[in-house]
């Protein structure tokens, strides 16, 4: 890996990225291509700096924070292979990431296919490392699971002890944030600032600001435009590197919009300027909120529910379109107006707000002519199962919800196909049951069988609800009858292998028998999450951690076993001292290296043991 000690140039960063050919997407519906970082860093001991990288979403599936397509930056190890890792040397310059082995999500609330997804994260030089360069790997993957969606080996590098010859320092940034619309004057304080025969050039996140005044030690600048965010700060004399970065936060200050209707029947569809969620706890104040009026006919229209979704402290859940419920369809043809009402406000809608709390100006009034109700029934159009599973996952054509419906063989039936064995039955609602009101209808919901599906096994579901039990938001029930086909696939008997084992922490000595002692094992594939299996080990001269002297390493016992949250890595603690026994006299104590010699209890979701001896690294070292 190549080393960055003067300038970065555009040519030199875009060799951050591995110079080998990119895989294809590794997770059906998402995909990702590097598109820029910002510049390297250089720091001094307990500086605080922030790096920010841009992949493009080339999936065709939108990355929403707080939702299973939420897309994270992963920290990877130096082999750029292994990530959802935790790099030793990166430990102590966590400052405020996701976790150990996650930088940051998107700075974005949602990245659309063909939109720029933003990774900003800040690292804390520690007090007391050594000089040198750091490196930061990472590579995106989904948040639910840690897969990688497209590896490209991104990196970026911190290089502590000092800045280069004839750069500047920057010490502080003064007012250290603005509005997104630029326009705020920072002072800039600092040493080593050139004057003559130019100004140095100042960067807010790659923006080049303009500078109103200059001296050795103090620089104006002007902040240029940026969406909301945190950038990095840089100064630049002529003719040298760029100075350490500060960080400075764009504020949204942009109060969002009320752009648009469109009614149909009993339901009207709100549009928004950019994505709002609701401060109400049960975001019940639609009553309030919203009026709706059959102009042609001088009729009032009670709004009876919306499902603007409510506002949450950790990550807010946003839409840009809503809809309103009401209670009673509007003809088609007939002029329609729909306000938005002030809440505690003459100016604004204090319950409707974007992700920075602006809230949404009102009144506000938009209208339009109604549109004929739809009249076509919801369809079912696919349903899943896996193997071992005690649920089935409905898909259909359109958003539907479920009033007085029977989770058992009178709405439902399920045949099997390939087998005279007795048909499993719908016996309760699944862990994510049928929607009850309009405001809350979806596409999919499941259904719990009566036991657990086998391998290869097709099955057709069949929906005989009564009319009105299962509908759309336009009130269309589903066809008594309609049905849906599927397999449920062949079981799976590979076992799992270790893929990396590696020292955590070591103290006290060389060898692992201390208490906080740890290892980790990353596997092939998801497993368990068990944490109460055993692992014996046995090093280079002989010596065991084994069943034969009672002191195997027995998760909850002696030590302790936790995952990562993609359950693929495996860390193993020390919380009791352990006692190996050596072998025909040799050198007492578990040595480093060791080798993993039994796992048990740790197996795939499908009750695999791993393949131990077959696995491609098994041996816990400090590399």
């Amino acid at each position: 890996m190549r080393k960055i000690t003067t300038a970065v140039t555009a040519a030199a960063l875009a060799l951050s990225m591995l110079a080998t050919a990119i895989p294809a997407g590794a997770v059906t519906g998402y995909d990702s291509s590097y598109a820029g970082e910002s510049a390297f860093l250089f720091f001094s001991p307990g500086q605080t700096q922030t790096f920010q990288v841009f992949f493009a979403n080339t999936g065709t599936t939108t990355w929403t924070k707080g939702t299973g397509t939420q897309v994270d930056l992963a920290a990877c190890l130096e082999d750029k292979v292994t990530c959802n890792a935790q790099d030793a040397t990166e430990a102590s310059w966590n400052a405020g990431w996701l976790s150990a082995v996650r930088y940051a999500s998107t700075t974005q609330t949602s990245v659309a296919p063909g939109s720029l997804g933003t990774f900003s994260y800040n690292v804390t030089a520690p007090v007391g490392a050594a000089a040198g360069i750091y490196h930061f790997n990472g590579d995106l993957v989904l948040a639910s699971t840690g897969e990688r969606i497209h590896p490209e080996g991104y990196f970026q590098d911190a290089n502590l002890g000092g800045v280069s010859a004839g750069a500047a320092t920057i010490t502080s940034l003064t007012p250290d944030n603005g509005p997104s619309t630029g326009g705020t004057n920072v002072v800039i304080a600092g040493s080593g600032f050139v004057c003559t025969p130019a100004f140095p050039s100042v960067s807010f996140g790659g923006t080049n600001a303009a500078v109103s005044s200059c001296g050795s030690s103090s620089i104006t600048a002007v902040s240029p435009a940026h969406a909301p965010g945190s950038v990095t700060v840089t100064v630049t004399n002529s003719g040298t590197a760029a100075s350490n970065g500060l960080t400075f936060t764009y504020a949204d200050l942009t109060a969002p919009q009320f752009t648009g209707q469109s009614t149909t029947g009993n339901f009207v569809t709100v549009t928004f300027s950019e994505p709002v969620c609701n401060t109400a706890a049960g975001a019940t104040t639609f009553a309030t909120d919203w009026t709706v009026q059959n102009v042609s006919a001088a009729t009032p229209i009670t709004v009876t529910g919306d499902n603007i979704p409510t506002c949450t402290a950790a990550d807010d859940a946003s839409v840009t379109s809503a809809t309103l419920f009401l209670a009673s369809s509007i003809p088609p043809g007939a002029f329609v107006e729909v306000t938005l009402q002030t809440s505690g406000s003459t100016t604004a809608n204090d319950h409707i707000v974007d992700l920075s709390d602006n809230q949404i100006k009102a009144p506000q009034a938009q209208t339009a002519t109604a549109g004929t109700p739809e009249t076509t029934k919801p369809t079912i159009v696919s349903a899943s199962g896996a193997v071992g599973a005690g649920e089935i996952t409905l898909n259909f054509s359109e958003a539907v919800f479920c009033t007085g419906i029977s989770y058992n063989d009178t709405d439902f039936a399920i045949t099997d196909n390939n087998s005279a064995t007795t048909d499993p039955t719908v016996d309760a609602a699944g862990t994510d049951p049928c929607s009850t009101t309009q405001q809350t209808a979806d596409s999919s919901f499941q259904i719990s069988t009566s036991f657990p599906l086998p391998a290869d096994r097709t099955y057709t579901v069949t929906i005989n609800t009564e009319t009105g039990e299962l509908t759309d938001i336009a009130g269309n029930s589903i066809a008594t009858g309609s049905s849906v086909t599927f397999t449920t696939g062949a079981a799976d008997f590979t076992p799992p292998t270790m893929v990396d084992a590696r020292m955590v922490n070591n103290v006290g000595s060389s060898d692992f028998i201390e208490v906080n002692d740890s290892f980790s094992i990353t596997f092939s594939e998801k497993m368990n999450g068990s944490t109460t299996g055993n692992i014996e080990a046995q090093d280079q001269d002989g010596t065991t951690l084994s069943t034969t002297t009672g002191n195997r390493m027995n998760c909850g016992l002696n030590v302790s076993c936790t995952w990562n949250t993609a359950v693929t890595t495996l860390t193993v603690t020390v919380t009791a001292t352990l006692t190996p026994t050596s072998q025909n006299g040799t050198t007492p104590g578990m040595q480093i290296p060791f080798n993993i010699t039994i796992l048990n209890g740790i197996n795939d979701t499908t009750g695999n043991p791993p393949n131990v001896l077959g696995s491609s690294d098994r041996l816990v070292d400090f590399e």
